[in-house]
């Protein structure tokens, strides 16, 4: 049988957690249940269980938890967006089109580099990749960027099919782009010739994936357990050459700040900009840390965030 608010209350208690008074009765209310209690009573996963004693600690990671969402949102959007048009620039001067047929044909052919077993994988990937644009075209066919074409008997141009497109989607799209083309795009960012920044790239873009999805359903983000699986430590050597912070696992949400702050600046963000994503993360840092005894706290921040946001501060004033 569904609980009344009070009984929630009175379930809260039973196990451990001090809550009282209206105040904290209609929080529980305007949160919900699961992002009152449930989500936040573990970090990572149901065996790490936090030694929470009061609502107040409950809300207080509630309240980082949105505050991250809302400092990491235009963030991530503008580095979806900006990538889909480096790759759009890429793409259609390697195929000298904008049809993304014609793209299909001449770019997304990363699977003529492989022989063997790795030919048969990436040729595989490239058709689970058109049955996954087929099925997005198909989806938004109502859709004036999509529609439009349809209705007067053209392609579909890649700019409209990029419009349509999930980050996942543009992940596995990336994937399966020739070597050539990868190389265009990561030479316009910037990104180093020692390392082999097109395979770092499709890194950064599928842990983005995670976090964005994340943010887009109003996950729990304060504790990375939105990844999907483990993030290769090549793009931690990636980013502690460049940037010059070290200890980088994915481990903390710390070093999701990390990428996103090296991707603005090699997308050309200014430092003022850089600067202002670092320091809102800090002052949320500062009020999570004076809300929060430090035997809850220190199981959601390590203790090497700090320094990490110290060497990141170099890293912006040096770039």
């Amino acid at each position: 049988m569904p609980k009344t608010l009070n009984s929630l209350m009175k379930h809260l208690r039973n196990n451990g957690i001090a809550i009282r008074g209206s105040a904290q009765k209609r929080k529980l209310k305007n949160i919900g249940y699961y992002h009152g209690y449930k989500g936040y009573r573990f970090a990572g996963k149901a065996a790490n269980r936090l030694p929470l004693t009061d609502f107040a600690q409950v809300t207080a990671l509630y309240d980082f938890d949105m505050h991250l969402k809302a400092l990491f949102y235009p963030r991530v959007m503008a580095i979806e967006t900006a990538l889909k048009n480096y790759t759009l620039e890429a793409v259609v001067g390697d195929a000298r089109s904008s049809s993304f047929e014609d793209i299909w044909r001449q770019s997304l052919t990363s699977y003529r580099s492989h022989s063997g077993k790795k030919y048969r994988t990436a040729w595989g990937k490239r058709q689970r990749l058109r049955q996954e644009i087929d099925s997005i075209i198909y989806s938004h066919k109502e859709r004036d960027v999509i529609g439009h074409f349809r209705d007067i008997d053209k392609d579909t141009p890649i700019w409209a099919v990029f419009e349509v497109m999930t980050l996942g989607n543009f992940g596995s799209f990336y994937d399966c782009l020739d070597d050539r083309v990868k190389t265009a795009i990561v030479h316009d960012l910037g990104m180093p010739d020692n390392l082999d920044s097109k395979a770092l790239l499709k890194d950064a873009i599928f842990a983005l994936k995670d976090l964005r999805n994340a943010i887009a359903h109003n996950g729990v983000v304060l504790d990375v357990r939105f990844k999907s699986g483990n993030i290769s430590s090549r793009l931690s050597q990636l980013l502690k050459q460049e940037t010059g912070v070290g200890k980088i696992d994915f481990t903390d949400i710390t070093d999701y700040i990390i990428l996103l702050v090296y991707l603005l600046q090699r997308m050309g963000y200014t430092k003022t900009e850089c600067r202002q994503l670092i320091t809102s993360y800090e002052a949320a840092l500062e009020r999570l840390r004076a809300e929060l005894p430090i035997n809850i706290y220190s199981k959601i921040i390590l203790t090497t965030a700090r320094g990490k946001l110290t060497a990141l501060h170099q890293f912006v004033r040096n770039a």
